[in-house]
């Protein structure tokens, strides 16, 4: 058994699964319900939490969270989460990784909330090799966006020409994915352009929301991302145009459609597109996160490379970086630069 503790325990370490709803959706559950995996304690700050883990797993320790090294040293453990908002990360790493032998440190995205602090971050890991560093871009483990790879990698549809993103919630909070998802299926943006910045709710934190052209590695393909106001309704959809068919990724990447092509019923020598199926992320299928912690188990089983690493990770900040100069300039074209 390999012993795991969580760092945080708000909802995406523990209360998305409070009531349990049959799919895992928090570190908690997933490591509660793994066989490999015994959760033996976690960190929180408020005695109600005490509370709601013991509802999922009672086994696990509660230490308030003025008793993290105690919590650390109580304890051999294998896998460590942090679940902790991105203020407090290259401190809050650095005793985990000073006071503790865990092997992995899953993290919680975004790695920091400014690029200086995450390059920072980086320089810390570094110190600290033999440990590995996994970043929760949730997408990554998700088998719809795995069979969308596939499809685009080995050109079931042709080549990838454009990208169109619809998106809201701000390019630290959605949009680390929105970058993340382009990078997985068709390589790093290169270039962005802001068109216009869109009001939303996360105004108030400065995590701006923009719609704007961009380029990616692959081949020279283009796209724009759109975005939406998540006061009115929240929003994640990507939709792939390849030469031979179309691919969407709807409600939030948890449906994914197929579209291939046929030659036009009125239009000689020209082709539509048709539908040809739809693949949905249900009940039936593994969650992201019980995906997730499965590849942990396997990095420390057979010291696996992990499918997101650091560096994955910290990527969609220099993203977000350019797209504020970009605007700050007057929507100029920026290189996404990347060290």
């Amino acid at each position: 058994m390999y012993h795991a503790a969580i760092i945080g325990l708000g909802k995406i370490g523990l209360t998305f699964d409070i009531p349990y709803k049959g799919r895992v959706n928090s570190h908690a559950m997933a490591y509660h319900l793994h066989p490999e995996v015994a959760l033996v304690a976690t960190v929180g700050r408020r005695q109600e939490q005490a509370e709601q883990l013991a509802m999922i797993a009672p086994e696990a320790q509660f230490y308030g969270d003025h008793e993290l090294s105690s919590m650390l040293r109580d304890h051999h453990l294998d896998i460590i989460s942090i679940c902790t908002p991105p203020a407090v990360r290259y401190d809050l790493l650095q005793t985990v990784l000073e006071q503790s032998k865990a092997r992995v440190i899953f993290l919680e995205k975004p790695v920091a909330n400014e690029l200086e602090e995450a390059e920072r971050i980086a320089a810390l890991c570094k110190l600290h090799s033999e440990r590995t560093v996994v970043v929760n871009l949730s997408r990554r483990w998700s088998e719809g966006a795995m069979q969308v790879r596939r499809a685009v990698q080995n050109e079931t549809y042709g080549k990838l020409k454009k990208i169109h993103v619809r998106y809201s919630r701000g390019i630290s909070n959605t949009g680390s994915h929105l970058f993340d998802m382009v990078r997985y299926v068709a390589g790093s943006i290169e270039q962005v352009k802001v068109v216009e910045r869109v009001s939303t709710n996360l105004d108030e934190r400065e995590d701006w929301t923009y719609s704007f052209l961009f380029t990616a590695a692959n081949n020279g393909v283009t796209g724009y991302a759109e975005g939406f106001d998540d006061r009115n309704y929240n929003l994640f959809e990507l939709v792939l145009y390849l030469e031979g068919g179309m691919i969407e990724m709807v409600q939030g990447g948890t449906e994914i459609r197929y579209y291939g092509t046929e030659p036009h019923p009125l239009q000689a020598g020209m082709r539509q597109l048709v539908f040809e199926r739809a693949e949905k992320d249900d009940l039936g299928k593994a969650s992201p996160m019980v995906n997730a912690v499965a590849h942990l188990v396997h990095i420390l089983d057979e010291g696996l490379e992990p499918l997101c690493t650091l560096a994955d990770g910290i990527y969609p900040l220099y993203v977000a970086e350019a797209l504020n100069q970009s605007y700050a300039r007057g929507g100029t074209t920026e290189q996404v630069l990347v060290e």
